[in-house]
């Protein structure tokens, strides 16, 4: 994984390498995909996030299958930890 990252990433990766576990899944303060949304998105990016979130609209040449990946691929952008109700999303 580390052989991938450079500049700050890749410092930020050797200063909390005793701490990560894997890539994604499980505790988030131990995966470095959240570790590293947390200490790189600013305010501004998760903002844009949040609104793309917010007016997601099936294209009308998109399937519903293709709407519904955008849609959970936006959730969880905005939503890492999984804190929506399953009852508001598809």
């Amino acid at each position: 994984m580390a052989a991938y990252l450079k500049g700050a990433t890749a410092d930020y990766y050797e200063e909390e390498s005793a701490n990560i576990t894997g890539w994604a899944g499980g505790n988030a303060a131990n995966n470095l995909k959240d570790l590293l949304i947390a200490r790189f998105a600013s305010d501004s990016v998760r903002d844009v996030w949040y609104d793309n979130y917010l007016n997601c609209r099936q294209g009308s040449i998109e399937s519903v299958k293709e709407y519904s990946n955008h849609f959970k691929k936006l959730q969880k952008k905005v939503d890492s930890n999984n804190g929506t109700p399953a009852a508001n999303t598809i």
